[in-house]
């Protein structure tokens, strides 16, 4: 799907923020549950949502593996993409307490849908525990 700004509209079900700890996983057939969940969830009409910057990271680790980029591309066509600007650079730099620069930037991404209105799928402990305290609901679907 192409970059986007565009929200789910209310009535339709909860949306899923992925990060690179979950949607690497799912590319790369290292977690099973994290296949089944993200499966199991699109079946039943989850929107899975991230930001461009999920589909640089999945290229970059491609290419350090020597893997092909389509898995990325196919994987990526599968989500809706939100778009990286000035002002969400902004809004994760002033994102409290402490967390890795990347994982900012998907937390201030995922804030553009709204704490309420999104759970945040990571297998990162410290993303995650950042995410509760922003206000999201959290999901690892890893094992």
């Amino acid at each position: 799907m192409p970059a986007s700004d565009e929200m789910p509209a209310s009535d339709e079900p909860t949306p899923y923020y992925l990060d690179s700890s979950v949607a690497l996983r799912i590319v790369l057939g290292h977690s099973t549950s994290a296949i089944d969940w993200f499966n199991d969830m699109r079946d039943q009409g989850a929107r899975m949502v991230s930001s461009r910057l999920l589909e640089l990271e999945m290229t970059r680790v491609l290419r350090r593996e020597s893997l092909p980029i389509t898995w990325a591309e196919e994987f990526i066509d599968r989500l809706l993409l939100l778009r990286l600007d000035d002002a969400l650079l902004v809004e994760a730099a002033a994102i409290r307490p402490h967390i890795k620069t990347l994982d900012a930037l998907h937390l201030a991404s995922a804030r553009r849908i709204g704490a309420g209105h999104v759970t945040v799928a990571t297998h990162d402990a410290n993303m995650s525990r950042v995410a509760e305290q922003l206000g999201f609901a959290v999901v690892d679907p890893v094992e």
